[in-house]
């Protein structure tokens, strides 16, 4: 899953406005407002009666009201038996059509993966598929590039530690809103299969692409497309009836209505690929109840087996964790939001699409699953439903004992973990660690300032008590850390690089440069200098931003411009392309080598913030910019994303400089200034 509530939608996508609904989630199936207090905590789940009632009662909260989701199911299961299945709110608010446990699909999102992973695991067991097997030997005629000596496992596919360059479809490439555009999954893995540059096994991060590779390799084992083999194997043995990977004409109208902000629907759309194993299977509340039912009775249901015991226990088993208690992930299960275990053995999986967000968490030792699942899409900036759920689920039946007592350490052991932190997964999530003043450890980043609380060598807590955790390299030294910042992915300790020749400590641009160098988005020539003063061109200023953004360039099957054909960026200028930053010129070039303006660059980097969700700002420009960049240009005013080439007069007016070729030291500094919002 995506971490919404974290990280911002990388890139989003068109929206048909229709008339906005404003219908709170209570609507269909509202229940009484309760009183502000509860009764008496229970001694753990023990009555179905009371459980629908903290059901009811949470998502009358006024936090979960406020958020104005349409519609959601939840279901919870225990001890073989459902014990809830309810709708809340609407399917569809136009038409006010409530949701039916029974009978209202969701789309399942990453929840999928589960899925996936059990398909592999079932090929393991019949001998067709070794988890220590390289991949490759599944692959057919598709080459697989791996620029490490270390061969990637089917287990790295499962764990999500694959070290592929790209662990997310390209920019463009997941969502269609015309079907006929959707690629055959062997046709996507041919077109868009990744490359290994990360030494696998090395490190946890969340990958759609490990997902893929498995469903294609379950495909090509058994000789049957994914759809049919999941509908064979899993669907019809667990009595799933109204579940498929395939959105079809016959299920289409039982779909719950995708909304996004402000409850404005989405237009249907599909999945790339058409059988697609990341994220594609829709289910009902009832049908993910027999599927937690069988997930929590050793894989057998009514009298159909579809794994071992044994081989879930291994599925629910960590396999990736920076620390021993700081588990990240199983084979397609995550462990998220450790803060609310409370002392509890719990395995999950979310999963995010737009307009649709779902959760399944299982308690395997107190033989309960939980699903959850609505449709719309929730601000970043919340809170998400899912997790305010899981979190007051845990507080009310199963409450924390008691808070781990500190680790002594001094200051100056502390100084270890200090540096700079990028995130593997989305390179813009950069987190600084230092010791503070008052001598404890801190950490900054998109979420503020927070203290650390030592309670083990390589373990804290933050301020909410949440982990952050650190692993050590193979000669001792801090190579990794995990925080809440984002829960899909570590970040690596970054190295100091040695400075450059010709950019000194009192340089007026040497804080930009010298981040931009140690996160390794800015290199220098082959005598050690920077060229600070000479200008840049359009390809380079490309790659630095996708760089910083964390997107490798790609090979589309033709290029967009004639011009970019053989240049060393055409992977950057395509990926920036389908990202829908640039858009070359009115006569299909992109002249990737011209020197890029002030103007140009302003241009590319207001179309990201637009697609993350910056509001337009006024300011006041006194320069000659051209209309297509005014727009542009006034938003890097406002949100003074510039260098000290950039001076306000006395009456706070600014000069741009709009049309004068951008400097590699001005491009630095408007990286570091946008950056500096994350």
């Amino acid at each position: 899953m995506q971490n919404t509530r974290i990280v911002r939608q990388m890139f989003l996508l068109p929206v048909l406005i229709f008339a906005l609904l404003f219908i709170p989630l209570a609507g269909a199936n509202a229940v009484p407002q309760e009183a502000d207090s509860p009764p008496p905590q229970p001694p753990g789940l023990a009555d179905p009666e009371e459980l629908e009632a903290f059901a009811d009662r949470f998502f009358q909260k006024r936090e979960i009201m406020e958020k104005q989701i349409p519609g959601a199911v939840l279901v919870i299961v225990k001890d073989g038996d459902v014990w809830l299945a309810k709708g809340y709110g609407y399917a569809d608010l136009e038409n006010r059509v409530p949701v039916d446990p029974e009978n209202t699909l969701f789309r399942l999102a990453s929840i999928t993966k589960v899925f996936t992973a059990v398909s592999v695991m079932q090929q393991v067991e019949q001998g067709k598929i070794a988890l220590d097997q390289d991949v490759r030997r599944y692959l057919g005629d598709i080459r697989l590039e791996n620029k490490t000596n270390t061969p990637l496992t089917v287990e790295h596919l499962l764990t999500h530690s694959t070290g592929f360059d790209r662990v997310d479809s390209p920019p463009g490439g997941l969502i269609k809103f015309d079907p006929e555009e959707a690629d055959s999954l062997e046709d996507y893995v041919r077109t868009y299969l990744p490359a290994v540059v990360r030494k696998p096994g090395e490190a946890y991060i969340y990958d759609n692409n490990a997902s893929m590779l498995q469903g294609y390799i379950v495909q090509r084992v058994t000789g049957m497309p994914f759809s049919q083999y999941l509908e064979e194997h899993l669907f019809k043995p667990l009595g799933m009836k109204h579940t498929s990977l395939l959105v079809t004409e016959e299920n289409l109208g039982r779909l719950a209505t995708a909304y996004v902000d402000q409850n404005v629907p989405l237009p249907f759309y599909s999945i790339n690929p058409v059988e697609n194993p990341q994220g594609g299977i829709v289910s009902t509340g009832s049908d993910m109840a027999r599927f937690m039912l069988a997930l929590l009775n050793g894989g057998t249901l009514d009298g159909a087996q579809i794994l071992k015991p044994e081989t879930i226990r291994t599925m629910q088993t960590p396999k990736r964790s920076i620390h021993p208690k700081v588990p990240q992930i199983g084979y397609g299960f995550e462990f998220a939001f450790h803060e609310a275990f409370n002392g509890q053995s719990v395995v999950g999986k979310g999963g995010d699409l737009p307009g649709y967000s779902s959760w399944m968490y299982l308690l395997p030792e107190q033989n309960i699953g939980i699903f959850i699942a609505y449709n719309k899409t929730e601000n970043d900036d919340m809170t998400d439903a899912r997790e305010l759920f899981f979190k007051a689920f845990m507080n009310h039946y199963f409450p924390a004992a008691g808070q781990p007592a500190d680790y002594p350490s001094e200051a100056e052991q502390l100084k270890r973990f200090e540096g700079l932190y990028r995130d593997l997964r989305v390179g813009y999530v950069v987190t600084r660690v230092y010791v503070g003043d008052d001598g404890q450890l801190t950490a900054e980043n998109l979420l503020g300032r927070q203290k650390l609380r030592q309670i083990d060598p390589l373990l804290f807590l933050d301020e909410e008590g949440a982990p952050v955790a650190f692993k050590e390299g193979e000669s001792g030294e801090i190579r990794y850390m995990y925080s809440r910042a984002n829960i899909v992915s570590w970040s690596e300790k970054m190295p100091e690089p040695a400075p450059f020749r010709d950019v000194d400590a009192q340089h007026p641009y040497a804080a930009y440069i010298n981040y931009l160098h140690q996160l390794q988005i800015v290199q220098g020539n082959a005598d050690g200098t920077f060229a600070p003063d000479q200008p840049i061109t359009r390809a380079e200023f490309i790659a630095w931003v996708l760089d910083w953004l964390g997107i490798p360039g790609y090979n589309s099957p033709a290029p967009w411009f004639r011009d970019i054909a053989g240049h060393p960026l055409a992977g950057e200028i395509q990926a920036a392309t389908d990202a829908l930053l640039v858009t070359g010129t009115p006569s299909g070039d992109f002249h990737p080598d011209q020197v890029i303006t002030r103007q140009e660059a302003a241009v590319i980097i207001w179309r990201l913030m637009a697609q993350l969700g910056f509001q337009p700002m006024e300011a006041p420009v006194t320069d000659e910019t051209d209309e297509w960049a005014a727009e542009a240009v006034m938003n890097m005013v406002a949100y003074e994303l510039y260098g000290p080439e950039v001076q306000p007069d006395a009456s706070g007016a600014v000069d741009y400089q709009s049309k004068r070729p951008m400097t590699r030291q001005e491009a630095a500094a408007l990286i570091y200034q946008i950056s500096m919002f994350f």
